[in-house]
């Protein structure tokens, strides 16, 4: 029988790789699944590579054999049906060794009057009755900077934004040692809440908010219209920023992707 491993989904991405790195850091057997081989050799001769699509049922059955504890994140496009999703992995699940997952979620928990997917999504896998589920709502990525410093936001909404890293991190160690039972919730909103104005100020740029096109604007007027729900800030869900790289300053310094200014987004 082939070693039971940690799997990590979507690894050739930013924070699924983070994640594994981790995991690999603190001696973890890990295995590491993603679409594009090329971005899983990272992990060549460190971890098990599985290179396939999230919408094969044939690849996620192989991949979950041996599988004991689970990353789980979701590519957008299965986001569209929270309720199918979540059924099609349960069944996947059930003939699996899966015992513990953790499911990255997001802590904008409502928008325009309903939830948002991946907390529609949330709901959805709390169905699945036979495996404990931690979800980690978090704050934006900083990386999420990197799609450009000037969008639609209203110049002065904040928003709560956290490093990769730090939620890389948390996540790990819930992997690592998985003590959770039932479904919970883990909010990570990062140090503070920042405005549009404020991060790229700190970029070193003057903020220029964008028009709406037809194509955004479903995303970015729910936000400046304030119809939106956060979760609650507390002194538990807010950094501590143990590590430099769970600061805003390393991800402007090492992380950040100049974008030239665009009406396009």
């Amino acid at each position: 029988m082939k070693n039971d491993f940690i799997l990590v989904l979507g690894a050739g991405g930013n924070i699924g790789g983070k994640i594994a790195h981790e995991l690999l850091a603190a001696g973890a057997t890990v295995a590491v699944a993603g679409r594009n081989r090329a971005r899983l050799q990272q992990f060549e001769n460190k971890a098990t590579i599985l290179a396939g699509d999230f919408a094969d049922d044939l690849f996620l059955q192989q991949a979950f054999e041996n599988t004991t504890t689970l990353f789980l994140t979701v590519p957008d496009e299965h986001l569209a049906n929270p309720a199918a999703t979540a059924a099609r992995l349960g069944k996947l699940l059930q003939a699996s060794r899966v015992k513990h997952i953790v499911n990255i979620s997001n802590s904008i928990i409502a928008k325009a009057g309903a939830p948002t997917r991946l907390v529609a999504f949330e709901q959805e896998l709390n169905k699945l009755a036979h495996v404990p589920i931690l979800h980690l709502r978090c704050a934006n990525f900083y990386e999420n900077l990197n799609w450009g410093l000037h969008t639609p936001y209203a110049p002065d909404l904040k928003l709560p934004y956290i490093a990769s890293y730090e939620v890389a991190r948390v996540a790990a160690y819930h992997l690592l040692s998985p003590g959770f039972t039932g479904k919970t919730v883990a909010v990570l909103l990062g140090p503070r809440d920042y405005s549009m104005a404020e991060l790229a100020a700190a970029a070193g740029e003057t903020y220029e908010q964008l028009p709406y096109t037809s194509a955004n604007e479903h995303f970015y007027r729910p936000f400046n219209e304030g119809d939106f729900e956060v979760e609650e800030r507390t002194s538990d869900n807010t950094s501590q920023l143990r590590d430099a790289r769970f600061t805003l300053e390393y991800f402007l310094e090492n992380d950040l992707v100049r974008q030239p200014l665009s009406t396009d987004q």
